[in-house]
């Protein structure tokens, strides 16, 4: 017997009632259904479909903590060891309140990808990114004061990292490494505050406040 019967069931529920609302794409459920045959724990489970959730409502009660609005404050019990997002052909949105794997793979072939981590749940210091991208065009949003380090293989590709929208920020104690390759692409990088956060007044920064 399957222990997360009930969960991806109701996934599937969470995720047939965002198809008839027109908040997610026919395209995209096919492959969200394998990804939830998939799952090997509930944190998984809870993350793909985190995004589908309505405004100001949970996306799946799996094992996380939810007695404040504040995603900081939100802690999973357990991480899910590896998650995979994938797009070819086509363009894919991962962003909203979801909870992040101790390492991301994301592949990408002749399409647009965007992982939007501002308000994501992390359960380690360390979030290792690895890629394979051809042809294709990816955003990683990551919140503002983490440490970024790229030491993916680039061919014939471009990579910026904007801070722009951090300043006045300072470190957050989060390491994201990107690993893979990258092949006739381009990736963006950006630090950008978290959904409702607002900057530092000038005086603030002056006076060395984030």
């Amino acid at each position: 017997m399957d222990p997360l019967e009930s969960e991806r069931h109701e996934a599937i529920r969470i995720m047939a009632a965002a198809v008839a609302e027109d908040r997610l794409p026919i395209r995209q459920l096919e492959s969200r259904l394998a990804l939830v045959r998939q799952a090997p724990n509930r944190a998984t489970l809870e993350a793909i479909v985190a995004d589908l959730a309505p405004s100001g409502e949970c996306a799946l009660p799996l094992g996380v903590a939810r007695t404040s609005t504040d995603p900081a404050a939100l802690a999973p019990v357990e991480p899910a060891e590896v998650l995979r997002i994938s797009t070819v052909l086509s363009s894919s949105k991962r962003a909203g309140s979801w909870t992040v794997p101790l390492r991301l793979e994301i592949r990408g072939l002749i399409g647009d990808l965007t992982v939007d981590l501002r308000d994501a749940i992390f359960c380690s210091d360390v979030l290792d990114i690895d890629l394979d991208l051809l042809l294709g065009n990816l955003v990683i949003i990551v919140p503002a004061g983490a440490q970024v380090e790229n030491e993916a293989e680039e061919r014939w590709s471009s990579t910026s990292h904007s801070t722009r929208s951090a300043r006045g920020a300072g470190p957050i104690g989060l390491l994201i490494r990107l690993t893979g390759r990258v092949r006739w692409s381009n990736v963006e990088i950006k630090e950008k505050r978290r959904t409702g956060e607002k900057p530092p007044s000038r005086l603030k920064r002056l006076l060395g406040g984030a």
